[in-house]
């Protein structure tokens, strides 16, 4: 049996062991939902011929083997008799089920890219994290109301070995301990939403270390509301009107809103502080570890290439998601391997537009460094050729082909070229830096296309 038939196989048999559920049956419930919608995507696979199945869809299936495994003892665990005891001690189920739910989430985002645009979109929306929280505390608060129930109408037991009624005590504080899970959830909630982007008070915010200094700002790491964030605290600010830095922020917020992603960049906020007239502004934003994909790929050249491809797709991922948020789509105008933020788990972030109205309205300009990678690399031929020539979405297509270059050879693109021979190179002669040959080829196939010196045969971040 290979390895799609005992992934289907067994969530079958999860399936029908729901049939059995006793205990926190609404969170039960809703993972075995949860795997039923997975299932699209791995029939899709289980019809392609074996040898069409990538490595990176491969690991995605033994993960969710594995995952399965674990929700599968989860619904036998609340599928056993004497079932009332045991849901007087399921207080501790809410973490449980939030750990399965987010590795399905997780592997819902890999799976995804083997659907169309319109199926892949439904799809998603139920992994969503938002959307997950928000269900999941529903399921947990039907669940505590069904405890309440049954300890309401429970009477004292005659049978002995009921010990979980002796202790009335215990049993209260079981309760509480779930309702604070409860609050725990409802809280991620609150917190992870977009509305929440917000003024944040400098009490609110610790500060751990510094990453960074330049001319213009300082950037820490820290913690905001027990979420590890980066914090950008800017030098000498062009302005020191605080009302005009929150009108502009508040205008720009409601852009803000539309955006929800694994693959964007999380903000939460701007922090200000007033102190004898001459205010300190700071942005709060989410942190990554690992800091941007060029650092990254300079710093750690023997990458697999299962996190290359891993970190391709993240880097695809957060500009689709950028590119299909409005009916006009919206362009990021300087895609580039820095404005790529990678996590701890070399999960890819698009930044560099989050705020950035009101970042202007308050950092200083400073020169570029032409030494570092030249920002020419990415510029597609029709833009070099003509300055006038309309920057539209296949523009920012080949500058995301660029990047993958990057993201398959760790190299510089057009490294020790001046900006004259960059332009030579890509308008006069058509020259493409090529891949290596251990570059997967599907990876060596979107890279290339993305890099089509005529716009019209360059695809979509789709």
């Amino acid at each position: 049996m290979d390895i799609l038939e005992k992934v289907l196989s067994l969530a079958q048999l999860i399936h029908a062991q729901f049939e059995q559920v006793k205990c926190c049956k609404h969170q039960c419930q809703r993972l075995v939902e949860r795997i039923q919608i997975l299932l699209e995507p791995v029939r899709i696979l289980k019809a392609q011929p074996r040898k069409h199945i990538s490595h990176h869809e491969e690991e995605l299936l033994k993960k969710l083997l594995w995952v399965l495994g674990e929700a599968q003892k989860l619904v036998m665990k609340y599928s056993q008799t004497s079932w009332i005891q045991k849901f007087l001690r399921a207080y501790s189920t809410s973490e449980e089920f939030v750990w399965v739910n987010e590795s399905l989430g997780d592997i819902a985002q890999g799976l995804s890219l083997l659907l169309q645009a319109e199926q892949k979109q439904a799809f998603l929306e139920a992994f969503q994290e938002k959307t997950r929280c928000r269900q999941d505390a529903e399921d947990l608060k039907d669940d505590r109301a069904f405890l309440d129930q049954v300890i309401a109408s429970a009477e004292e037991p005659e049978d002995k070995d009921w010990e979980i009624y002796k202790d009335k005590q215990d049993m209260e504080s079981q309760i509480d301990w779930m309702q604070q899970e409860l609050n725990k959830i409802v809280r991620k909630v609150n917190v992870g939403k977009r509305e929440d982007i917000t003024e944040i008070k400098r009490d609110h915010l610790t500060f751990y270390k510094q990453l960074q200094d330049t001319e213009r700002y300082k950037l820490y790491e820290g913690e905001y509301q027990k979420y590890p964030v980066a914090i950008k605290t800017f030098k000498r600010p062009l302005t020191t009107d605080p009302v005009k830095v929150r009108d502009i922020f508040e205008k720009e917020i409601q852009t803000l809103k539309k955006f929800e992603s694994p693959n964007i960049l999380r903000m939460y906020g701007i922090c200000i502080e007033e102190k004898d007239g001459s205010p300190c502004f700071s942005i709060v934003m989410e942190y990554c570890k690992h800091g941007t994909l060029r650092d990254v790929l300079t710093n750690q050249r023997h990458l697999g290439w299962d996190i290359r491809i891993r970190m391709a797709l993240g880097a695809a991922r957060g500009l689709y998601r950028l590119h299909q948020t409005e009916e006009k789509s919206r362009l990021h105008g300087c895609i580039c391997s820095s404005k790529f933020l990678v996590a701890g788990d070399y999960c890819v972030k698009l930044s560099g537009f989050e705020l950035c109205e009101t970042e202007s309205s308050i950092k200083r300009k400073s020169k570029r460094d032409w030494k570092q990678v030249s920002m020419l690399a990415y510029i597609a031929p029709e833009n070099l050729k003509d300055i006038n020539y309309p920057y539209k979405r296949p523009c920012e297509i080949y500058s995301f082909g660029i990047v993958l270059w990057e993201i398959a050879t760790s190299k510089i693109p057009f490294e020790g070229c001046t900006p004259q021979e960059i332009v030579e190179k890509t308008c006069n002669r058509c020259y493409r830096d090529p891949v290596g040959e251990d570059c997967p080829e599907d990876l060596r196939k979107v890279t290339d296309e993305c890099r089509a010196f005529d716009p019209s045969q360059r695809p979509s971040a789709e």
